[in-house]
C-alpha cells in the first residue's frame, strides 16, 4: 500500500468545513511525511502481519477508574511576573473544579525539579533524559508550514538571539524540531549544548511556505495543515510519553487556521472537535505544557485580565471549556494545557525566555477529584487562587474526564476498522519516518540472526493483558523496520504484529523480527508500538 497523496482520497471538498473524522484528519500527514511506501498490514515481503510468537491473546482491557489530577502550577504577580519563593506550602494555594473546594493530596515545590548538576552538560540526546529525574526539559519549534517567509525568517534570528543569551550550558535539556510543508523533523537532538543549537538554527534555512500561500486559511490545503499540526503534536506526546518530567513546548508559528463550529452540521463540528480533544488529551497526559508565539505584526491579542495592570502579560491565559466558544484556535492548545499563547510580540528572544523561565520554576501539586461521574463528554474546569492576593497561579483551565479510547484510540469503540487501520498507520509511520527518538517503552535492538533482529522491551511502560485462567498474561505489539540510505530516504521496511508472554521471572519481553535488508542502508529505526496502552519506543541501528 502506498502513502496516500497528501490531498487524494481525504480532501475533496473546497469548504474548509469538509472535516474528516478524527483519525482522518491526522491520518492525511502521513501523506505528507514521504511518498515511500509504507504498509502497516502487510511485511516488505508482501506477507500479512500475523501474531507469530508466543500465546494466542486474550481479549485485552484497559479501564481508568478512581482519577488523581496532577497539575503543574506557576506563581506570578498581579502583572505576569515570576515569583520565586521558596516558602510557598500547599496551604497557600486553593484548587477548585467546577467550582467545588479540593483537597490537595501532594505537592512539591521548583526546588524538586531541578537538574542534578545545572552547570554541567549531562544530557547530550534523548537517551541521557534517564539521567534528569522528574526535571522539566525543552522542545523548541519552528513553525514554518503556518507562516509567512518572513516571519520564519524573523522567528529564526530571534530564536539565535535567545540562545545567545543564555549560559553555554543550558539549564534544560533542550530539542529543536521543525515543521515544514511536508515534514515535521528533528534538527538537533536534546542537548544541553548552547552552540550546538545555535549552530544548528543558523545552518537551517526556512522553506518558502508554498502550502500556506496556496491555500489561506480556507479550502482543503487549510484542513491538510490543521492535520499536520494535530499529527506533529501528537508525536510530540507519544515521543515524549516516557520522561516523567515536565516538558516546555515553545512553539514559534502561527499555527493551523482557526475553524469556526458555529452553523457547521453537528457531525462534522464532533468530529473536528473530537480531535482536538484527543490531541489536547495526549498532550496532557505527556505532561506537556505549549508555550504558542505568534510572530505577525498586528495579531488580536486575547488577555484573561484581574485587572488593569494585567495587560501587560500579552498573553492569552485561559477561560472554560474549549469548545465552549463555538471555534478551535491553535491558540488554545496554550490555555488547556498551562501555558500561554502570545501574540503580536516583536520580542521573541524575551517571549521565549519567559516561558521556558516558566517551565522551570513550578509547583507539582495533585488531588482526588470530589465528582466521581465518568461523564467523559462533560469539562471539568480547573482554578487555582493564591490565599495572598498579590499573587496570581497560571495551570490548565481543566480537562476532559479520560477515557480508555483517550490512552489508546484503538481501543475507540465508535471507531471503523478502516479507521483503526488509519490510526494505526498514523502512529507507526511517524515513528518510523522521522528521527525522533521515542522513549514511551525502552527498545533495545541486537542482531540475533543472518536476517533477524531481536528488540528487548523493558520498563514500566508495558501494557500486560489480564490474566488468564492460570496467570499467564502477555503484551501484544506492533513491530516495525525501516532502513534508509545515505540521503535519509527509506528503501524498504517490514512490520508483524507480534505477541509476547510475560516471562516469570522478569517483566521484559522479546520479540524477534525477520529483516532482510537491500539497496546501501546506512541507518536503521526500530518501533514499537504496544496495541493495549498505544505507547511507543523506538531504536536506532547505524552502519
Amino acid at each position: 500500500m502506498k502513502f496516500r497523496p497528501a490531498a487524494a482520497g481525504f480532501v475533496r471538498n473546497a469548504m474548509f468545513t469538509a472535516v474528516f473524522a478524527v483519525t482522518m484528519l491526522c491520518a492525511v500527514h502521513c501523506a505528507a511525511q514521504t511518498d515511500d511506501s509504507y504498509p502497516p498490514s502487510n511485511g516488505s515481503d508482501g506477507m500479512p502481519i500475523a501474531g507469530n510468537q508466543g500465546p494466542q491473546p486474550h481479549t485485552a482491557t484497559i479501564t481508568v477508574k478512581a482519577r488523581i489530577v496532577v497539575l503543574d502550577v506557576v506563581v506570578t504577580d498581579k502583572k505576569g511576573h515570576l515569583v520565586f519563593r521558596g516558602d510557598l506550602k500547599p496551604s497557600d494555594f486553593k484548587i477548585y473544579e467546577d467550582g467545588q473546594l479540593q483537597t490537595i493530596r501532594s505537592f512539591e515545590g521548583p526546588d524538586k525539579h531541578r537538574m542534578p548538576k545545572e552547570d554541567t552538560a549531562i544530557v547530550n540526546s534523548a537517551a541521557d533524559l534517564k539521567k534528569i529525574g522528574d526535571a522539566p526539559v525543552t522542545i523548541l519549534v519552528l513553525d514554518e508550514l503556518n507562516s509567512t517567509f518572513q516571519d520564519a525568517s524573523f522567528s529564526r534570528q530571534m530564536m539565535v538571539k535567545y540562545l545567545q543569551s543564555q549560559p553555554v550550558v543550558l539549564k534544560q535539556p533542550t530539542v529543536l524540531m521543525v515543521a515544514s510543508n511536508t515534514t515535521f523533523q528533528q534538527i538537533h537532538d536534546y542537548t544541553q549544548d548552547r552552540d550546538a543549537l545555535i549552530d544548528a538554527v543558523k545552518k537551517h534555512m526556512p522553506e518558502y511556505p508554498w502550502a500556506m500561500m496556496g491555500s489561506g486559511k480556507n479550502g482543503p490545503g487549510a484542513v491538510e495543515r490543521m492535520a499536520q499540526n494535530l499529527s506533529a503534536l501528537q508525536q510530540i506526546a507519544q515521543a515524549s510519553s516516557g520522561t516523567p518530567g515536565r516538558k516546555n513546548l515553545i512553539w514559534v508559528g502561527n499555527g493551523f487556521p482557526s475553524a469556526n463550529l458555529v452553523g457547521m452540521p453537528q457531525d462534522e463540528a464532533d468530529t473536528i472537535e473530537a480531535a482536538y480533544r484527543r490531541c489536547t488529551d495526549r498532550l496532557m497526559a505527556a505532561r506537556v505544557t505549549m508555550f504558542s508565539i505568534n510572530p505577525t505584526a498586528d495579531t488580536t491579542v486575547t488577555v484573561e485580565a484581574d485587572d488593569t495592570a494585567d495587560l501587560d502579560s500579552a498573553g492569552d491565559e485561559g477561560g472554560p471549556d474549549p469548545m465552549g466558544q463555538g471555534a478551535v484556535s491553535f491558540s488554545s492548545f496554550a490555555a488547556d494545557t498551562g501555558g500561554i499563547a502570545y501574540m503580536g510580540r516583536n520580542d521573541l528572544n524575551h517571549v521565549m525566555d519567559e516561558g521556558i523561565a516558566r517551565g522551570r520554576e513550578y509547583y507539582t501539586m495533585s488531588y482526588t477529584p470530589t465528582n466521581k461521574s465518568e461523564a467523559a463528554a462533560k469539562f471539568r474546569s480547573i482554578k487555582v487562587v493564591m490565599v495572598d492576593k498579590n499573587l496570581r497561579a497560571l495551570t490548565r483551565d481543566g480537562y476532559y474526564p479520560e477515557t480508555a479510547a483517550d490512552l489508546n484510540p484503538m481501543l475507540d469503540k465508535q471507531m471503523t476498522q478502516k479507521h483503526i487501520k488509519d490510526n494505526l498507520e498514523l502512529d507507526i509511520s511517524g515513528a518510523l519516518t522521522t528521527q525522533i527518538s521515542y522513549n514511551g517503552l525502552d527498545v533495545r535492538a541486537v542482531k540475533s540472526g543472518a536476517d533477524e533482529y531481536s528488540l528487548t522491551v523493558t520498563g514500566n511502560g508495558i501494557g500486560w493483558s489480564e490474566p488468564g485462567p492460570n496467570g499467564e498474561q502477555h503484551e501484544e505489539a506492533t513491530v516495525a523496520a525501516g532502513w534508509y540510505d545515505a540521503k535519509n530516504k527509506l528503501i524498504g521496511h517490514v512490520a508483524r504484529e507480534l505477541v509476547c508472554a510475560r516471562p516469570a521471572n522478569g517483566d521484559g519481553c522479546t520479540y524477534k523480527l525477520p529483516v532482510t535488508l537491500a539497496g546501501k542502508p546506512v541507518r536503521l529505526r526500530f518501533v514499537v508500538r504496544d496495541a493495549l496502552n498505544g505507547r511507543m519506543g523506538t531504536a536506532d541501528v547505524k552502519f
